[in-house]
């Protein structure tokens, strides 16, 4: 019993795992939320939502890379106290900058009649998607800022608010009511969240112009825009493909699919946001050989559990569909948007590695070029060989295939590691996880009953059954020893 008591004192002492936990909270009323709204809206309003929150996502990512420049900046610097909040003020500056512009696009293309969004009633919602826009560039630029000093409760609660205010209203509406009244929700989560991280702000939050250290920022931040812009924008665009060239409610299945296929890795996202900044100084700091084993360490982990999820979500979804029929055309889109989207975790930590070592502008251009093959081959299969709306995240699919190949490969280099097939693909796409991986992707193009998707979910836990018992370790030493992931 003592034990017990002192496990959970040294759980509910550490704010890391304290985050963790509301992560998860949040992610499982995230996936009770996005269950009941698709039973609530209907595909057709979801359709709408789904094309609402795509234009948000665009916006969101026209961030120029302040955000991500200043985080990484600060987080090697954060021991000086006088250029820190040099950069954190004209940061603030640059982002106020870019709000304006936002705030211009939407007047400009109500003005002109731009017609953005017509099938979808777009106009209807362009003032509060405009709020949400603004707060979305400002409370990331803050979330960037708190997260290296370790401030967690805001953050929390900018990720956590809407989610919980959702879930008290989806009781009381229906339609086209429950889709104003989320668009309205994130609105007043948006602007509370905001002034809680005014009023808790570990610096000054005092805006600030000198040319040298705006173009600073802005060199940096461009790299950091160009991957970050194209790589969201990947799966942005096929969404964009889909939205344009198929049914409102085709679209609604597809986003059904993706906020079940993304909520599940979401759950991890919680730990690598905590351990992110901590990555890169770590990275920055070390020399090739511990930094080798830094990413040992955190991609054994992190993509052994990623693709476990995926495959027993994969196994049990005949369930969900089973207490929603009206989600029947939903099976083949999500179960292949869920392996697509687990591909991306094969990268994970490289990327990090990357931009600690420097190398912003390569890895741009490599997801850059990743994106414009995306678009080729979303524009082929949906053009040319006039493909389903469920198959063409195929092309996302074969794109994170190779752009996971290409940044793995390249990390590689920078650590002076080899680079013959044999030592990728034991680092990258290990057999292990690649079998089980293909096998469910073959079994969902080729239409195999639901029933047979338990054979890779049990062939992959038998081949990785040592990476599942390192996992059970890691959570216990989670536990054990906050200073783990302690920011």
């Amino acid at each position: 019993m003592k034990k017990l008591i002192n496990i959970s004192k040294k759980i509910f002492s550490n704010k890391a795992i304290l985050y963790v936990i509301s992560r998860y909270a949040t992610y499982i009323i995230q996936f009770i939320n996005s269950l009941f709204i698709a039973i609530y809206l209907g595909p057709f309003y979801l359709g709408i939502w789904g094309f609402i929150s795509l234009i948000i996502g665009y916006i969101s990512q026209l961030n120029f890379g302040i955000s991500n420049s200043v985080n990484v900046i600060i987080s090697v610097n954060k021991q000086d106290n006088v250029y820190v909040q040099k950069i954190v003020g004209n940061g603030l500056s640059m982002i106020m900058g870019l709000s304006f512009l936002v705030m211009l696009f939407f007047v400009m293309s109500d003005a002109a009649n731009l017609h953005i969004g017509d099938r979808y009633h777009f106009n209807d919602y362009i003032v509060p998607v405009c709020i949400i826009a603004i707060l979305t560039h400002l409370n990331g630029y803050f979330s960037a800022i708190f997260r290296v000093y370790g401030k967690i409760f805001a953050i929390a609660l900018n990720q956590s608010l809407y989610p919980v205010l959702v879930l008290l209203v989806i009781p009381f509406f229906r339609g086209e009511s429950l889709l104003w009244a989320m668009v309205i929700i994130n609105c007043v989560s948006f602007i509370a969240c905001c002034i809680l991280f005014f009023i808790q702000r570990p610096l000054s939050f005092k805006p600030l112009f000198e040319w040298e250290t705006v173009k600073y920022i802005q060199q940096r931040g461009w790299h950091f825009f160009v991957y970050n812009a194209s790589f969201y924008l990947i799966l942005l665009t096929t969404r964009s493909f889909i939205s344009g060239n198929y049914s409102v409610e085709e679209f609604g299945y597809f986003t059904f699919s993706y906020s079940l296929a993304n909520a599940v890795l979401l759950m991890l996202n919680s730990i690598s946001f905590l351990i992110f900044p901590k990555m890169l100084n770590r990275f920055a700091l070390s020399a090739n050989e511990h930094s080798q084993k830094i990413l040992e360490t955190v991609r054994s982990a992190y993509i052994s559990l990623s693709h476990l999820l995926i495959h027993l979500v994969i196994m049990v979804f005949p369930l969900f569909i089973y207490f929603f029929p009206d989600y029947q055309q939903a099976s083949s889109v999500f179960k292949l948007t869920a392996l697509t989207v687990v591909l991306y975790t094969n990268s994970f930590g490289y990327q990090g590695l990357l931009m600690a070592k420097g190398y912003e502008k390569n890895i741009g251009i490599i997801a850059f070029c990743a994106l414009i093959l995306n678009i080729m081959l979303s524009a082929i299969l949906v053009s040319v060989v006039k493909v389903s709306f469920e198959y063409v995240i195929v092309a996302t699919w074969v794109t994170y295939l190779i752009y996971v190949g290409i940044l793995g490969v390249y990390g590689r280099k920078v650590l002076w590691l080899p680079n013959k097939f044999i030592d990728i693909t034991k680092d990258i796409y290990p057999w292990r996880m690649m079998l089980p991986f293909f096998i469910s992707f073959f079994m969902v193009i080729f239409s195999v009953p639901d029933i047979y998707f338990v054979i890779p979910f049990l062939l992959y836990s038998l081949l990785n059954f040592g990476d599942i018992l390192k996992i059970k370790e890691i959570t216990i030493q989670l536990i054990m020893n906050p200073n783990i992931i302690d920011i």
